[in-house]
């Protein structure tokens, strides 16, 4: 497991960020050629009264690699998490933004 923490401030907001990367390596006989797509989950939220902005991103899946004939299944997870703290109500996004 790797977490990457990182903190700034200026003028306009506090930012927190979170990284996170998780790998378990384990060992199989056979791979499964049909693997599933890895799941992405993508959140976001403000909070008009406490002036702060969340925003998460997770992918979780597997995936095989060989190292002398052996077969070894590699589940991964990876994080980002941001915290906004906003110091002055002008500079707060007017409305949230959805992906299409």
């Amino acid at each position: 497991m790797i977490t990457l923490t990182e903190r700034n401030e200026d003028n306009e907001c506090k930012t927190y960020v979170r990284k996170h990367f998780v790998y378990i390596v384990s060992r199989v006989e056979l791979t499964n050629e049909n693997l599933e797509r890895p799941d992405v989950i993508i959140k976001k939220s403000y909070n008009t009264k406490t002036k702060t902005e969340d925003f998460s991103f997770r992918v979780k899946g597997n995936f095989y690699m060989t190292q002398e004939r052996r077969i070894f299944q590699v589940s991964f997870c990876h994080s980002l998490r941001i915290n906004i703290i906003w110091k002055l109500p002008d500079l707060s996004p007017k409305k949230s933004v959805t992906l299409t």
